[in-house]
């Protein structure tokens, strides 16, 4: 049962929220740097792999690192950041590890004890006083005055230590020797600094002027800041923190040996320094153990070496020291995640928090808008706007900002009501980035909390079709909704028609989004379609320079900082020149001047700063200087291209992969691990933490920009601008990584500087190395110790995009082999991933220009044609199933094993690696392949698509469900997409109509009533002109004439029910309706909404079907029940009796075939079918008897079997053809079969019998030899002619005949097949619809191509039922228990033989003798034994049981038994000899039976 937490979370009430939801273990590895070297290595080789992993498998965690004693430059000593640096991150790591936060490893080493970076100035002039007065240094002091500057902008004041290179500039020189002198006399006067500081604070001290803890700042050392962050001041310091120390039991005897000073602190050459050593035990013996448990500290004594503590040299005490770190780690990693992390399976919760915690964060840097508030909070409070508010303004303007402030005011707004929020930032997370998944996501939150059902359609229209239909109506009208959707400019550019946005939301419902004003076309289209008004149009304006000062002095305040009056004096005018101030230019600008201390001078480069790209590129190469522009360029290009965010761990695994970075940061030195100081990044982020957000992203924590303008400007800076060589790299760098291509091994690193190849001894390498850069482990899957599978969804998502990028000689092979055609790769990617990604994917690679590309290459892509339509069958289905991947594929493509490398690769991987998915393996094709014609599936409606027509000459194909459906041919676009009026009842048909019908004027126009198709026949392919559209539907008892906006221009309603619509006049607007039950039909100018013209019958039988024909005039056929057929023609809005005649009481059924009346008979009458001439009636101006009229009976011989007809389907008529043979052409579906009655090349009148059981069937005028069937799920083609012959006996006589042969057959496994609409212009293509609401385009002649290498399944004529194995056969039987069937399934499935019963027959139960025989039970007490390969022969045996007959029956190879009856029936001696030939000589156990009843 879910909590009531959970539930606040999805209504945005939870007032809760952490300020991050972590998913990491971030552990920093706190240690003096040169005596802990081995350790470090160790840890980083052997162990810290071993945790990312477990930590991976076990809980879906990302286990991170930071030790910080390793890669320590220049630039860090320069400013003197270390300190602060290694202090911050271990507040991230407190913050964000849900486990483990701190480590420290100690030994005899104290650590460096730098003087302090920054000194209060109550502190600072006291001690400067003491050594200038009583000390009498006045050397000391003007160092102290030179390198100490005091910062009146920090609040207290505060003394700056200066950078170095300020005042020795050759301290950041690219000559090392330059370098290495400056650094001599850096530390010379550091050494001075200190001496007289410590000094001075011991007299201080003493004088009660400073405090214990402002005296320790300058003798600890930093190593100790640290354990006392880490540790002393840690409330769960036993829960999340270690301690390792290390003793060296004879150390002391060995002080004289060189290395010695690197692991125990020497005051001079051969003396300890005592002061660092009584400093450190009291940190070991007092400080640590006050704070931690025992068993949190682990102590070991190792012996001295002569090059010190080294893991040749120490194996035995690292494999121990390693074990321990590692058990110790695993088990606080288990207790705290057990304890406090509930790691949820609920994707939709993690979506939530992400956006409700960023809401969170905006929310906390809010400042003024209360206009815009004002505008939004009345646009909530108004019952009567149901329309969407669009929040507007420039990009920077506040308005995610502002969003994020309703999200919190609209239960303020509406205090006393029960209200949900859902809020999404578009863009921020994978799942918010495409309007389907945030559409479906924002759908499944309102089914969550309002208790409701949905389905997951695959298309953007049929998600909106169910919010807006389905699901917003459901909404209880004491609840109220609030949807913000944040930045829609942020999606992709097929969300900038904004047709995905419900026009009209209940009245509890409100909806408001944000976008930029002039992106894409976005608000104009939001114009066009909401109206623009004052009211739902609200503007975010820029800030006025007046309120930028009185932020600014708000937030220097919350900072404890100020600035000069000089610096005001620059920044107020400054922002006076602006034109626009965005809140996001006042945040930029403000991050620059609040690091400004009193004694900077200003930058005159900030006038230059114009807007906010251009405060960003500032910012930006300021920090290129400051970290250097090979690794600042590369860590930016790769958070950048990642789609939406990296994490730190992958950010610093490519990064080590990078030789391009590698060089740059080690150009003094090699380290012995040779990947990227984690240090490096950790102080880039510093500086960027202003600019970037930490959340989740497939199931990882990743680092990405907070605002789009940063995206785009490092876009622009570090990505696009990459040279072809350069982008290769870190595409392939990312490829690598995700493909573990060096996990475990050494990836070759050169070394350009000839100093450094010198100094490492690499000549003979010609200066390369072999590097190990330790990058973490990908798999696709983690299995946790319980057998739980976590899926890699980073490598799932990121590895194809990244591969795209590359050329596709180099994408292609990589992705055919990691991705396209591997089994593991793909059945995660369908567990985790929708089915429209999977195909995006897909088709991104297949469609890779192959222009000069290799052999190979063009291979792939040609069995990626056949693996493309195959996901088309089965894909969506998977997104349910994953499991079912291999069976489903399996089944389709083991025909191409063998033919086609990468399938059959594939296929082999499936059979070795689904068993543990699913246990079926297919050992032959036994689905439908791929390659069947599909030209593409348009999934536009949620309900069957109950009709489907051509229009425009075929250029538009308009579909009708619970919508209207208009789609452009030429493009594929939907031009209209419009929802019908809800009704109860599903429509049944619908008639395109031009909306010249709103203005026709008939008094103005001399035409004749009659069809008239301008729509049908206008070829052209303008969006505008299918605005001329609208639309007649009925249902049984509503009819709607609706434009193509959905408003309703006429409706009438029938309570007993239409039994006829029919438009007759598309031009005028005239249209024939006709109640069930009914005497009269009425007549109605749909455009006018008005009655045009009215028949009354004065007969007392009702009116059974009405048929209209336009000939020379528009006949009107009406049938009534008591037989009588009745000809009206229709002219200047009277009705004229023409003729009647007396079809008898056994009419069945009337269909017009051009000008001949067909009409067929029940079985009381001997014939197949009478027809009419209908031409000259309607010709006359008389009424013509009964005796004038042209008859025709025709009695075929053999008769077509068997009656009442199921359907007559007549091709659409189209009066310019002349060909003879179509003068009478139509067809006849009946139960057994499909019969196509024609005129043999134009002689005589006969048909074809195609033994097909189908529920529908369709055929095009045009190429009248392609005929279409469908039952349920399976299409078949046929293709027919006649064929004419002499007759040798009889001169001139010719024998016609009529030969036929399925060309191919369509399975669509999916759904039912409603209709089908073949193509005039086109043979063999067509269109159907299916029950699932999909329009599929097939191409006939290339699925009989594709399917000449794969014969056509065998099948029954109706769904299996049950079916029993027995050997290499199985026995079925039909769901309507009339067709017993033998399969052969050893290697092929076919049908060997079968039986079908009589109508009035079914079997109730059978039974098999293994490869012998068959029992069945009838429906009529009869029990009748066949052989098994010879079902369709006479039973060997039938027996009449009788009503009262056995409760059980046993059969045998010898005898029946029946019980009650008490006696034996032994099979003659002829019944056993049959039997024993059938099983082939095989010899049965007696005791073997068939059935047990």
């Amino acid at each position: 049962m879910k909590s009531s937490y959970y539930f606040d979370v999805l209504r945005g009430r939870s007032q809760e929220l952490p300020d991050v939801r972590s998913k990491v273990v971030r552990v920093f590895v706190s240690s003096t740097f040169t005596d802990t070297l081995a350790e470090r290595d160790s840890l980083i080789e052997n162990i810290f792999p071993k945790l990312k992993d477990y930590c991976r498998q076990q809980y879906g965690l990302e286990f991170q690192y930071a030790d910080m004693r390793w890669g320590i430059q220049t630039e860090s000593a320069n400013n003197h950041g270390e300190v602060a640096t290694c202090l911050k991150e271990i507040e991230l790591c407190k913050k964000y590890s849900v486990a483990t936060n701190f480590v420290v490893l100690l030994s005899h080493r104290y650590g460096s004890r730098p003087i302090p970076a920054q000194i209060r100035a109550p502190l600072f002039e006291p001690l400067k006083e003491t050594i200038l007065k009583e000390e009498d240094q006045t050397h000391d002091g003007e160092l102290l005055t030179q390198w100490y500057k005091i910062d009146t902008n920090c609040i207290p004041h505060a003394y700056i230590l200066q950078n170095i290179s300020s005042i020795l500039p050759d301290f950041v020189s690219k000559n090392t020797d330059e370098v290495k002198q400056a650094d001599k006399q850096w530390r010379n006067i550091s050494n001075q600094l200190r001496t007289c500081l410590r000094r001075a604070a011991e007299l201080c001290l003493q004088r009660k002027q400073i405090s214990e803890s402002d005296y320790d700042e300058f003798f600890i050392s930093i190593t100790e800041k640290e354990i006392v962050n880490g540790i002393l001041l840690a409330k769960d310091a036993n829960e999340r923190t270690l301690c390792f120390l290390r003793e060296i039991v004879d150390i002391r005897e060995h002080l004289s040996d060189d290395k010695v000073s690197k692991y125990i602190d020497m005051s001079t050459s051969s003396d300890v320094d005592q002061e660092a050593e009584k400093l450190l035990e009291r940190l070991k013996t007092v400080r640590i153990p006050a704070a931690l448990k025992s068993s949190n500290v682990y102590k070991y004594q190792v012996r001295w070496s002569p090059d010190g503590i080294t893991r040749q040299r120490h194996i035995e005490y690292l494999d121990k020291f390693n074990n321990d770190f590692y058990q110790a780690m695993k088990e606080q990693i288990d207790r705290c995640v057990q304890a406090r992390l509930r790691i949820s399976s609920d994707d939709l919760q993690h979506e939530v928090l992400e956006h409700a915690i960023q809401c969170k964060t905006y929310v906390s840097k809010f400042h003024g808008r209360s206009d815009v508030l004002s505008k939004l909070e009345q646009f909530v409070k108004n019952k009567k706007e149901c329309r969407p508010c669009v929040v507007h303004g420039h990009s920077g303007c506040g308005k995610t900002s502002v969003l994020a402030k309703t999200a919190t005011e609209v239960f303020k707004w509406w205090p006393n009501r029960s209200v949900s929020v859902i809020l999404r930032f578009l863009g921020t997370t994978p799942t918010s980035s495409t309007i389907y998944k945030t559409l479906l996501s924002i759908s499944r939150q309102i089914c969550e909390i309002y208790n409701m059902s949905m389905n997951a359609y695959p298309t953007v229209n049929q998600l909106r079709d169910q919010l807006e239909i389905n699901l917003l109506s459901q909404i209880p009208d004491n609840e109220y909704l609030v949807i913000l959707l944040d930045s829609i400019d942020q999606l992709q550019i097929d969300a900038y028609d904004c047709k995905w946005l419900p026009i009209q939301f209940p009245s509890n419902v409100k909806c408001i989004i944000s976008t930029l004003p002039d992106h894409g076309g976005i608000y104009d289209y939001l114009q066009g379609l909401l109206q623009e008004d004052a009211d739902i149009f609200i503007r975010v304006p820029p800030f006025e320079p007046s309120t930028v000062t009185i932020v600014y002095n708000d937030w220097l305040a919350m900072k404890h900082r100020s600035l000069s009056e000089e610096q005001s004096l620059f920044i107020k005018n400054f922002m006076e020149t602006r034109n626009e101030i965005l809140p996001l230019f006042m945040k930029l600008v403000f991050d620059i001047i609040s690091t400004w201390h009193s004694y900077d001078t200003i930058d005159e480069k900030l006038n230059d700063l114009k807007d906010v790209d251009d405060c960003i590129r500032y910012l930006f190469q300021r920090l290129q200087v400051i970290h250097h522009y090979v690794l600042f360029s590369r860590a930016l290009c790769y958070m950048t291209a990642f789609r939406s965010g990296i994490s730190q761990n992958e950010l610093e695994d490519v990064l080590s992969l990078d030789d391009d970075v590698l060089k740059s940061v080690f150009q003094h030195y090699i380290p012995p691990v040779r990947r990227l100081p984690g240090i490096l990044w950790t102080r880039i982020r510093n500086d960027l933490d202003e600019y970037i957000t930490e959340k989740e992203v497939d199931d990882a924590p990743v680092i990405y920009w907070y605002h789009r303008r940063f995206i785009e400007v490092a876009r622009e800076l570090y990505v696009s601008n990459l040279n072809a060589t350069d982008r290769m790299n870190v595409f392939q760098n990312v490829v690598d990584f995700f493909k573990e291509t060096w996990k475990g091994k050494n990836k070759p690193f050169k070394i350009e500087d000839p100093k450094l190849v010198h100094k490492y001894k690499l000549d003979r390498s010609d200066g390369e190395i072999q590097a190990n850069r330790f990058t973490t482990s990908q798999p696709t899957e983690f299995v946790g110790s319980d057998g739980q599978v976590q899926y890699n969804k980073r490598k799932l998502n990121e590895l194809p995009q990244f591969l795209s990028k590359l050329a596709p000689d180099i994408s292609l092979p990589i992705a055919a082999e990691e991705i396209l055609f591997n089994y593991s790769f793909m059945h995660a990617k369908f567990s985790c991933s929708s089915f429209v990604d999977i195909t995006q994917d897909v088709d991104t690679f297949q469609n890779q220009s192959n222009f000069k590309s290799s052999t190979e290459v063009k291979e792939i892509q040609k069995e990626l044609s056949y693996l493309s339509p195959t996901y088309l069958l089965f894909g969506i289905l998977l997104n349910e199933y994953p499991s079912n991947y291999a069976f489903e594929l399996t089944a389709r493509l083991v025909t191409l094993y063998g033919s086609k490398p990468y399938i059959t690769q594939l296929i082999k991987q499936c059979d070795e690696q689904s068993p543990r998915h699913c246990a079926l393996i297919v050992p032959y094709c036994e689905l439908q392949p791929p390659g069947n014609g599909l030209l593409y599936s348009m999934n536009k409606h949620t309900m069957p698509v109950v009709d489907l027509d051509f229009a425009n000459n075929q250029m538009a194909a308009i579909s009708l469900s619970n919508k209207i459906v208009v789609i452009n041919m030429r493009n594929g676009d939907t031009v209209i997409d419009m929802n019908l009026p809800i009704i109860d009842e599903p429509y049944l048909d619908s008639t395109t109509l031009s909306n010249a019908i709103m203005a026709f004027n008939k008094e103005k126009t001399s035409k004749k009533i009659g069809y008239d198709d301008d729509l049908k026949n206008s070829d052209s392919d303008d969006d505008e002109y299918f605005k001329k559209f609208m639309f007649l539907v009925n249902s049984t008892h509503h009819i709607y004439l609706v434009s193509n906006h959905g408003d309703m221009k006429f409706h009438q309603t029938s309570s007993r029910g239409y039994l006829f619509v029919e438009v007759i006049d598309r031009v005028i607007g005239l249209c024939l309706f006709v109640e069930e039950g009914s005497n009269s039909l009425e007549c109605w100018h749909i455009g006018q909404n008005k009655l045009f013209a009215k028949l009354d019958l004065k007969t007392k039988s009702s009116i059974k079907q009405v048929l209209c024909s336009n000939l020379s005039s528009l006949v009107i056929i009406i049938a009534l029940h008591d037989g009588t057929i009745l000809f009206y023609t229709f002219n200047d809005s009277t009705f004229n009796h023409r003729a009647t005649i007396d079809a008898g009481k056994h009419l069945d059924a009337m269909v017009i075939c051009r000008d001949q009346l067909i009409c067929t008979f029940d079985a009381m009458v001997p014939i197949d079918f009478a027809h009419i001439d209908i031409e000259e009636i309607s010709k006359t101006d008389v009424v013509v008897t009964d005796g004038k009229i042209m008859k025709s009976i025709v009695a075929f011989n053999p008769p077509i079997t068997s009656k009442p007809y199921r359907k007559i389907i007549v091709p659409e008529n189209k009066k310019d053809i002349i060909d003879l043979s179509m003068k009478l052409f139509f067809m006849i579906i009946t139960k057994e079969s499909l019969y196509i009655v024609h005129v043999c090349k134009g002689r005589d009148i006969s048909y074809l019998c195609i033994p097909d059981q189908c529920d529908i069937a369709s055929i095009c005028i045009e190429h009248p030899h392609l005929v279409y069937t469908a039952r349920r799920g399976i299409i078949n083609i046929y293709k027919w002619r006649c064929i004419a012959e002499e007759d040798d006996h009889i001169d001139e006589k010719i024998t016609m005949h009529h030969v036929y042969q399925l060309f191919v057959a369509i399975d669509i496994s999916s759904s039912s097949v409603l209709t089908i609409k073949p193509a005039k212009d086109s043979a063999g293509l067509f269109l159907c619809s299916l029950q699932n609401g999909a329009i599929n385009a097939y191409h006939t002649f290339a699925a009989h191509n594709a399917a000449k290498n794969i014969p056509p399944f065998s099948r029954t004529t109706e769904v299996i039922d049950s079916i029993q194995l027995s050997g290499t056969n199985a026995i079925t039987v039909d769901i309507l228990k009339q067709e017993l069937t033998l399969w052969l399934y050893q290697h092929s499935t076919e049908i060997e033989s079968r039986r079908v019963l009589l109508d009035t027959v079914t079997i109730n139960d059978y039974a098999v003798l293994p490869n012998t025989a068959v029992l069945i039970i009838t429906s009529q007490n009869s029990a009748e034994i066949y052989a098994l390969k010879s079902l369709n022969k006479d039973p060997l045996l039938r027996l009449r049981l009788g009503v009262h007959h056995v409760s059980f029956l046993l059969i045998t190879i010898l005898s029946f038994y029946f019980p009650m009856m008490d006696h034996f029936n032994i099979f003659n001696k002829t019944t056993r000899n049959s039997i024993k030939h059938q099983q082939n000589n095989s010899t049965l156990n007696v005791q073997n039976y068939l059935a047990l009843f």
